[in-house]
């Protein structure tokens, strides 16, 4: 069900940053090799590296589409009704709360010296990147049960939350794979 939902996706702030690093560092070292005579095993250990710098920064993003609460992880997307979600908290890694499972995503974190203070710390969404993203992803979930009318931790949450589906990215696999049979193929022979 499409609950006209906005569509709104999260990430650490540093994410996208470092994924392009990474891309333009083995970029770099294939350009390099190229230029001082070409190894191939670096060229294709360059694009292996680059492939899953992709997958870990740039491609892991947790968000709200059409309805469902989104989890892209390296090679797969998980996604569910919207309304299912019991709660979010973010500690290192983001833990998603659903018909009695947790869902993680490294894609949103906290620092490990404040994920360490724990509830110690203070609460400030206003200038915490990993507060704002945690009471809008719970602010979220409650306008989307609102809107279907269901309570929190009734039977019609839970039923929904059967409804988890999980693709996988067979495209990056696949390269990824190539890739790397590529590069062991070329480092042992």
């Amino acid at each position: 069900m499409n609950d006209d939902q906005p569509e709104e996706w999260f990430r650490n702030s540093s994410s996208t940053v470092w994924g392009l690093f990474a891309a333009g560092a083995a970029l770099a070292v294939v350009v390099l090799d190229a230029a001082t005579g070409w190894h191939p095993e670096t060229t294709a250990g360059g694009v292996l590296f680059a492939l899953i710098a992709y997958a870990a920064f740039i491609r892991t993003k947790v968000g709200v589409s059409k309805g469902d609460f989104v989890l892209h992880h390296l090679y797969s997307t998980v996604r569910f009704p919207m309304a299912a979600l019991e709660s979010v908290s973010v500690g290192r890694t983001l833990g998603a709360y659903a018909g009695g499972r947790t869902f993680v995503s490294g894609a949103v974190g906290r620092p490990m010296r404040e994920a360490v203070k724990g509830s110690k710390r203070e609460h400030n969404p206003l200038s915490n990147q990993a507060d704002f993203i945690e009471d809008r992803l719970n602010s979220l979930a409650q306008d989307a049960r609102d809107r279907r009318r269901i309570k929190r931790d009734s039977d019609e949450q839970f039923a929904l939350a059967e409804d988890v589906r999980r693709s996988w990215d067979w495209p990056l696999i696949a390269a990824t794979a190539v890739v790397a049979v590529v590069f062991v193929g070329l480092l042992v022979f």
